[in-house]
């Protein structure tokens, strides 16, 4: 592909060619992609003391990334303004200023997200997520913020399919309480999407450290996060307007829990059997609807 023709946004350059990198390029290439939503205000030489690594190699990386220069990037940076904050989009202090009403635009770029992000993920990965997730003694769903959501739909999902499996942080624990005891046989699985608080680095460091396995489903910008995780599945979100868009996420939560269903066979078939009898039997005495009283015995 000509440079001059490659209008491929920085993240997806350094993922073609990641598996090719040298331990000194990945460290930049973590810290570019952390970066990444406000790489303009970077200097090269700025990127390049954050990943302890020369400017001459700098220099190079951006080069194989097909830029004709670290200039060269930030202007393409500029010009994608790639992930701004919701204040950032909605008082348009970016070139751009979209239309909120503007329905099929925002469909589009789901559709990009989806397109993106399947065109990225590795068949060999996400076996490797199934497998770990379905040998687990016990799973420990993590998400926080926006990712909250995302780790509550992907414990509903795996809870029809397998037992054990926990939403933390728990109501009125605290993370010690909810960490404590966790050893190798157990999974956890992680959705990282920004902004991450510190704290889920920290939970991942001490998951790895107890030599418990992690699934990591995050966005591009995961750098030190990704490093802690036994296996990485990165989604492409960017919306269309002022909020990330989460359905490459949801997407691939899908897959993966449909795929442990499949791993788990008879177990899942039989767990999902024993849920619709006890649907059958407690759904009529769930409570109240609209004013009625439940009967009694």
């Amino acid at each position: 592909m000509n440079k001059r023709e490659d209008s491929r946004p920085i993240d997806v350059r350094i993922m073609a060619i990641y598996d090719e990198l040298t331990a000194s390029e990945r460290r930049l290439a973590a810290v570019v992609m952390e970066a990444q939503s406000n790489l303009a205000s970077f200097t090269a030489g700025e990127l390049a003391v954050k990943a302890d690594i020369s400017n001459a190699t700098a220099a190079r990386f951006f080069k194989r990334l097909g830029y004709a220069s670290y200039n060269d990037a930030r202007m393409h940076a500029r010009q994608a303004e790639d992930w701004g904050s919701p204040l950032y989009e909605l008082t348009g202090t970016g070139r751009k200023r979209l239309a909120p009403g503007d329905f099929g635009l925002h469909i589009a770029q789901d559709l990009q997200n989806l397109t993106r992000t399947a065109e990225m993920l590795s068949e060999a990965d996400l076996e490797e997520a199934t497998r770990i997730l379905a040998d687990a003694a016990r799973v420990f769903v993590v998400g926080f913020r926006n990712s909250m959501a995302l780790a509550n739909y992907a414990r509903g999902l795996l809870t029809n399919i397998r037992p054990d499996v926990q939403l933390l942080p728990l109501a009125g624990t605290s993370m010690g309480e909810d960490l404590a005891g966790i050893g190798p046989r157990d999974v956890f699985l992680v959705l990282g999407f920004r902004r991450r608080p510190l704290l889920l680095r920290e939970i991942m460091a001490v998951v790895r450290e107890a030599g418990a396995a992690s699934v990591l489903i995050a966005d591009m910008t995961a750098a030190r996060t990704a490093q802690l995780a036994t296996v990485t599945l990165r989604c492409h979100n960017r919306g269309h307007s002022m909020f990330d868009s989460y359905a490459a996420p949801m997407s691939v939560i899908n897959y993966l829990c449909s795929s442990v269903s499949q791993a788990l066979g008879d177990a899942a078939v039989e767990r999902l059997a024993e849920i619709e009898r006890l649907h059958d039997r407690l759904d009529q005495l769930a409570g109240p609807v609209q004013g009625k009283k439940m009967h009694k015995e």
